[in-house]
């Protein structure tokens, strides 16, 4: 009978050794499950993150296509101006003659300016500057 006790016993302490580890067990489990769901939403939100990205880089993209076909309309129009320009003073002497000369100090002074870093600098500048001297009259003949 004795050894019935202790049998007893002994099944009573594994039980409770087992409720015990069950009771660890399940705690642990709950925690991976919040670790696992708090995971799951850190992924949705680097999801969602990436799809913004690709959608702003691809906005990006398109805005650099119709920049780059702007810029290639302009330096077609550029081109083209400058192939007429030279048209015309091959064609007109007097204009060539006119192209050739030399502007006048007063005027090469106007095209006289310092580096700037800033816009703000350029104003300070530019209020800062003489006044533009007064036109002069040419006598007609």
């Amino acid at each position: 009978m004795r050894w019935i006790l202790t049998l007893l016993a002994v099944l009573t302490l594994l039980t409770g050794v087992l409720l015990l580890s069950n009771r660890s067990l399940q705690h642990d489990l709950t925690l991976t499950g919040q670790q696992r769901d708090a995971l799951k939403a850190q992924l949705q939100q680097r999801e969602t993150l990436i799809a913004t990205l690709n959608q702003q880089m691809r906005q990006r993209e398109r805005a650099e296509l119709v920049l780059r076909e702007n810029l290639s309309t302009a330096q077609r129009a550029m081109q083209s101006r400058e192939h007429q320009r030279q048209g015309e003073l091959h064609d007109d002497p007097q204009l060539r003659l006119w192209a050739d000369t030399a502007l006048p100090a007063a005027v090469s002074r106007l095209h006289q300016r310092p580096a700037f870093n800033s816009t703000s600098d350029y104003l300070r500048w530019l209020s800062g500057s003489q006044p533009v001297p007064g036109t002069v009259r040419a006598t007609g003949n």
